[in-house]
């Protein structure tokens, strides 16, 4: 069961705010029934398009997924003067995968995303406005 949303938080770009988005990705599903292309693949049967995979190793374990994404940025921009600005972003994500086996419950998922290890990257850019 796959979930992603992006949450922004912040009143839009106004003057002297912060601005925080959030996107969380949790996702986990195990394969069954593998099956293979057959030698024809364009035919309007489903059977006909597929055949049954001949791999027993394959067949036997097909194995699944199961995926953690969290990115995140916080986003201060000041207006110092009229038309120039300075924006500082501060960059946070986690990003990983756990056992396709584990029965954990979504909250367990969640929990484990914030035990990833975070990768952060802090930005400054300032643009200055010259008026002739």
């Amino acid at each position: 069961m796959p979930l992603q949303t992006r949450f922004p938080i912040c009143s839009g770009f106004l003057r002297d705010q912060p601005c925080v988005f959030l996107q969380p990705f949790v996702t986990k599903g195990t394969y069954s029934n593998p099956r293979a292309l057959s030698a024809t693949p364009r035919a309007a049967d489903y059977d006909a398009r597929y055949t049954t995979l001949n791999d027993s190793e394959t067949v036997s374990d097909p194995g699944g997924f199961n995926y953690k994404q969290l990115q995140s940025n916080l986003v201060f921009r000041w207006e110092y003067a009229p038309g120039s600005t300075l924006f500082a972003v501060w960059s946070h994500g986690r990003q990983g995968n756990g056992p396709v086996d584990d029965t954990k419950s979504f909250q367990g998922e969640v929990t484990d995303l914030f035990r990833l290890h975070p990768a952060n990257t802090f930005l400054i850019k300032m643009s200055y406005w010259l008026n002739r």
